[in-house]
């Protein structure tokens, strides 16, 4: 604990030079958490819970899954860029990230059947934090913090429709992963005292479940003419429960030593989303929705982090595509997306809340039929300079490549 106290202290204070890597709020529970992987969402808001997707693969809510028409595989990557500042000093950092990919496919239209299996990212850890101090009782040293790695979810979903149109969905989620975390003390050429360096790498392994629910149409209910296709989603998460085996590796002086620290258990705590959507003259798709997870009951060996608090996720997306237009041109059938987001993201440092807004655009094109490349864009502040914490301007570029094609052709007799 008292060790905890000091990485605070030297993490937040304000004579900080930050290095690069990434989020230096990863530092705490299991990093950042991943968008979704679809690029559509992604310029969407992120979330579009209560979307039927004919086209693009998200496990967001496997609901979704019901209304797919081909076969289709899906992978993408994304970069982000972090301007982190303090009240004194600035550092952009970079990273690039294969963002998982994804295939699924109808088994029975009538049934709403499909299936889908895929490999995604859920969390990322990339910090890195040096301190140069000076002090009478010892040579002039650096002290170097740093983390990096993060977990990936396999992932099997499927969906069915049941009667009186309403989807559900369920997933199979396997969680696995490691994280590394590292202190270090360097002392400047010619001083007596001995350099010294420790090394924490955990393993994460787990399986969790997801279920998701979307409605029938509702419109007509609210008698709206131009109203088309109005749903609403739900999905929910139970609580997983992770193992985690670490190995210890201090070097000093005196050599290295390697301790294991045997296996100990990780709590994520249950998620619960709600969203709506609903299409207006076959041509402006809006979204809304809600998520919500109590990283405050997030628990590492039986132990709550007093740097962790309740995560939630309002966001708004807004889609145009003329779905009737039949013309031969390219220009006429590029989607145009967009999106704003206000979260309260999973971090409290110092007792105090870190929140992040966030602004989306985006862009698919086709390739073909039904085949596009979709570019997303997010610009997002997160975080304040107040109180000696951290101000980041995020900037996220995330693309995807969707392909489908015929497999499976029912042939009536």
């Amino acid at each position: 604990m008292r060790q905890l106290k000091i990485f605070i202290l030297f993490l937040f204070s304000a004579s900080l030079v930050l290095a690069d890597g990434g989020s230096i709020y990863s530092r705490f529970g299991l990093g950042d958490l991943h968008s979704p992987f679809s690029a559509r969402r992604f310029a969407m808001g992120e979330l579009g819970i209560a979307l039927s997707d004919k086209n693009y693969l998200s496990f967001i809510n496997p609901a979704g899954l019901n209304e797919l028409q081909f076969t289709r595989f899906e992978t993408g990557f994304l970069y982000t860029g972090d301007n982190a500042q303090n009240s004194a000093l600035s550092v952009f950092h970079t990273n690039l990230h294969f963002n998982g990919l994804m295939t699924g496919f109808p088994i029975d239209h009538d049934y709403g059947i499909s299936f889908a299996i895929g490999l995604v990212p859920f969390s990322d850890v990339a910090y890195e934090v040096l301190q140069t101090q000076s002090n009478p009782l010892v040579d002039d040293h650096t002290v170097r913090f740093s983390g990096e790695g993060g977990i990936s979810k396999f992932v099997m979903g499927a969906s069915y429709r049941l009667p009186l149109d309403f989807a559900l969905g369920v997933t199979y989620d396997y969680y696995f992963g490691r994280i590394g975390n590292n202190s270090s003390v360097t002392f400047v050429s010619g001083s007596t005292m001995r350099n010294a360096s420790y090394h924490r790498e955990t393993s994460y392994h787990g399986i969790g479940l997801s279920a998701g629910l979307i409605s029938s149409n509702l419109s007509k209910i609210l008698g709206i003419s131009d109203l088309k296709d109005f749903k609403i989603g739900l999905v929910f998460s139970p609580e997983v429960t992770l193992s985690a085996d670490s190995v210890d590796n201090s070097t000093s002086s005196i050599g290295t030593i390697a301790i294991s620290s045997g296996s100990s258990k990780t709590k994520l705590p249950y998620k619960l989303g709600v969203g709506a959507s609903f299409n207006l003259i076959n041509k402006y798709t809006f979204v809304l929705d809600y998520l919500y997870q109590p990283f405050s009951q997030f628990t590492n060996n039986g132990f709550q982090s007093s740097n962790l608090q309740d995560y939630y996720k309002m966001s708004l997306g807004f889609e145009f595509r003329d779905s009737e237009n039949r013309s031969d041109s390219f220009w006429d059938h590029i989607t145009l997306r967009t999106g704003i987001s206000y979260e309260q993201s999973q971090y409290k440092i110092n007792g105090y809340g870190i929140n992040q807004f966030s602004i989306y655009g985006g862009v698919a094109f086709p390739i073909s039929y039904d085949n596009t490349i979709d570019l997303g864009l997010q610009y997002g502040k997160r975080g304040t300079t107040d109180n000696n914490l951290i101000s980041e301007n995020i900037f996220k570029f995330n693309v995807t490549l969707s392909l489908g094609e015929i497999w499976f052709l029912r042939t009536d007799r």
